[in-house]
């Protein structure tokens, strides 16, 4: 298992993933909680590369050597944005969020989703919750609407 830090994963990837190693992917936020969850924020300077997509590739086989190495650690991939709503809708992916409020001066989100799917944005512990507010740089908090 690798060491605890944040880093470490972006420098796995680096290695594995030539497009985040030649510079075409950037790694913009990762938010982790070691031996449970990673996410990463990611974004591409070349329209024509998918970000996501890239550093899946095959069934996910550029990924899988990753989580092989971190020891199953669970590792999610989103879509860097600069617009905050949107970014806090693709972090808490695969919930299907109904609205995202900002509320600037607390600099806290309130995420509304049908109630089938609180469960979702939260995850086990909370943990998606939590990745996705520290990934954001938003408190984020999920309510039933």
């Amino acid at each position: 298992m690798l060491n605890d830090d944040e880093q470490a994963v972006p420098s796995l990837f680096a290695q594995l993933v030539p497009e985040i190693a030649a510079g075409v992917v950037e790694v913009k936020a990762i938010a982790r909680r070691p031996g449970l969850r990673t996410k990463l924020a990611l974004s591409s300077r070349d329209a024509r590369v998918d970000p996501v997509g890239g550093c899946g590739v095959v069934r996910g086989s550029r990924i899988r050597r990753v989580v092989d190495l971190l020891d199953g650690e669970r590792i999610d991939l989103c879509r860097w944005h600069d617009d905050p709503a949107t970014l806090i809708r693709h972090a808490l992916q695969p919930a299907a969020i109904e609205a995202v409020l900002l509320h600037p001066a607390q600099h806290r989100a309130t995420v509304v989703v049908k109630e089938d799917q609180v469960s979702l944005a939260l995850g086990r512990r909370g943990i998606n919750r939590e990745l996705a507010s520290r990934l954001c740089g938003w408190e984020i908090e999920v309510i039933a609407g």
